[in-house]
């Protein structure tokens, strides 16, 4: 189990705000030294608390969330499979067992996805939602 107070949740959620923020903004935000920012930001990356920093792009082309319905026992399986064409995958309680969020360039691209995904062993069925309108 990872133990963090509540600098380290601050950290985070700065973090969450902004991947890029450098760590002498962070440290005059936490009250603590960048070196200081720096050593509990690589524990918590050693710790897999923090697993990767990336960037949100504005967005572009076709996005959409898949849900499947899955054969008991095959969920973990499918989840797993799910992160090839994914970094959202989310166990889902209800109807479905499993979320994906999809992004693509086009509507046949996304459609293509989505087709890998029906063909993984271990799935029932889907329903795919595709986004119209940023809210």
């Amino acid at each position: 189990m990872v133990t963090m107070d509540e600098t380290d949740v601050k950290i985070l959620n700065l973090l969450r705000e902004n991947s890029r923020m450098k760590n002498t903004e962070i440290a005059r935000r936490v009250n603590l030294t960048e070196r200081a920012v720096r050593a509990r930001i690589e524990k918590l990356v050693r710790e897999s608390v923090v697993r990767k920093f990336t960037i949100e792009t504005s967005p572009v082309g076709v996005e959409g969330i898949v849900l499947i319905g899955t054969q008991i026992g095959k969920t973990g399986s499918v989840k797993e499979m799910a992160r090839e064409l994914s970094d959202s995958v989310f166990e889902c309680s209800g109807e479905f067992d499993v979320a994906v969020r999809l992004r693509a360039d086009t509507l046949d691209e996304l459609n293509a996805k989505v087709d890998a995904l029906r063909s993984y062993p271990g799935v029932l069925r889907t329903s795919t939602l595709i986004k119209l309108v940023e809210a």
